[in-house]
């Protein structure tokens, strides 16, 4: 199963994410109590990339479909790295959210690239194990950033997280262009293996396709529900108004702990989607996490306090045990999908698909955050993780109608898949059909 390809990817995408992961969580904080931005400021300091992605995904992923993605994630991991450096000279919020909107391209260009390259590899009906290995890195990733992130931060100050996430961002674009294969071939094909051509379709008839409208409507409902929740997290642990507890270290051990609990468990719930049903899997694992979500602000606050590396932190434990079980369940949920939309892939481009989940991922993102700022000054900040927990739900029931409605054309790609397969000299694997059986 693995690739040089993939190991590259899967060691970019880990050391990306990581740099990412450590200045995210904390924007937040530094636009609301460095630069005294409004609520709306702290909204787009966190979702502020969504401005970008939403207009050039889709494009992005298309032109990575005829081109290839290795030069777009190069520059992606580049732009992203220059950025950083410009936190340590933004004085004003305003300079921090036009930032934050310029690293969106960034984004675009690594991550429906990244998961469209990756797809490209899995044989058919190896999907689920494939994609949950890539996540790994992705959740550990941001997982290992805002811990590291919040350390840096109370031990140091905002412009070491900074300028640390600016360093290990530039340095994944440099190992991706000296070492990751231009193409993709998929193990056990021969050297001059060559990709089957994947038909490209007009945006119009993309949206047409019902498990394209399934891949947008739950990527716009879970980023609406992520983005509002993620934003205030850090601000309801830290400031007066929430917990108060005045540990960023905190923020970054539940960021910390959620992904980490995903990354172990995601090949294992990966490599059971392939044998199983990814419907009821996406279900479950969404069902979940939409109550964990909602319970947040009744979990019990008890305290524990420490030091780590000469920072101050509190633990809040029932909070943390919401986290790592939000983790489980994200663990569950997101490789089925993933698997589900890397079948479905293959007869719509790669990039294209990935592009548009990312697109659909974007208008959430962004309108989560706003609509987080707006749940927050009018209802208090304790209810953003309710509505977050209500979204996942609504998400989870309308994804479970559409890809119904869509699992003709996802068997008709299941087909598309073996027979390349074959003609390619590989095994058919033995569990194919999974998405909706």
């Amino acid at each position: 199963m693995l690739s040089r390809g993939f190991i590259v990817l899967w060691f970019a995408m880990l050391i990306a994410m990581a740099g990412i992961g450590m200045v995210s969580p904390l924007l937040p904080i530094f636009v609301r109590d460095d630069l005294g931005g409004p609520e709306v400021a702290v909204a787009l300091s966190f979702s502020g990339v969504a401005v970008t992605q939403m207009f050039l995904s889709p494009f992005v992923g298309r032109l990575g479909d005829r081109f290839g993605a290795k030069p777009f994630l190069v520059i992606g991991f580049l732009i992203y790295g220059t950025v950083g450096f410009g936190y340590l000279l933004a004085s004003h919020w305003e300079q921090v959210i036009a930032l934050r909107i310029v690293s969106g391209l960034g984004v675009t260009l690594i991550f429906p690239l990244s998961m469209a390259y990756i797809g490209r590899l899995a044989p058919a009906g190896r999907e689920g194990e494939l994609m949950g290995a890539f996540s790994v890195a992705q959740i550990a990733g941001f997982g290992l950033g805002p811990l590291m992130g919040g350390v840096v931060r109370d031990g140091f100050g905002s412009d070491i997280a900074f300028a640390s996430m600016a360093i290990l961002l530039a340095g994944t674009g440099l190992l991706v262009l000296v070492l990751l294969p231009p193409r993709p071939r998929p193990p056990g094909t021969p050297e001059d293996y060559e990709a089957p051509d994947e038909p490209r379709l007009s945006f119009r008839e993309l949206i047409e396709r019902r498990f394209v409208q399934a891949v947008m409507v739950s990527g716009v409902l879970g980023s609406l529900s992520f983005a509002a929740s993620g934003a205030f997290l850090a601000v309801y642990v830290v400031s007066e108004e929430g917990l108060g507890t005045g540990s960023a270290t905190f923020v970054g051990i539940l960021f910390g702990a959620r992904a980490l609990m995903g990354a172990v468990l995601q090949p294992l719930f990966g490599r059971l989607a392939d044998r199983v049903n990814r419907v009821m899997l996406v279900v479950l694992g969404l069902g979940l996490a939409s109550v964990l979500q909602f319970s947040i602000p009744n979990v019990p606050s008890d305290t524990v306090d420490g030091s780590l590396f000469g920072a101050a932190y509190t633990v809040l434990p029932w909070l943390l045990l919401v986290y790592l079980l939000l983790g489980a369940a994200e663990s569950i949920a997101f490789p089925a999908q993933a698997a589900i939309f890397v079948t479905a892939g293959r007869t719509t481009g790669m990039g294209s698909i990935m592009g548009m989940q990312q697109m659909a991922g974007s208008f959430g993102f962004l309108g989560g955050s706003l609509i987080g700022a707006w749940v927050v000054s009018t209802f208090g900040i304790e209810n953003v993780f309710r509505y977050s927990g209500i979204g996942i739900a609504a998400g989870a029931v309308l994804f479970f109608i559409l890809i119904q409605r869509a699992a003709p054309e996802i068997r008709e790609a299941e087909r598309y898949a073996a027979r390349s397969q074959q003609a390619a000299g590989q095994e058919p694997s033995q569990d194919e059909g999974t998405a909706g059986r």
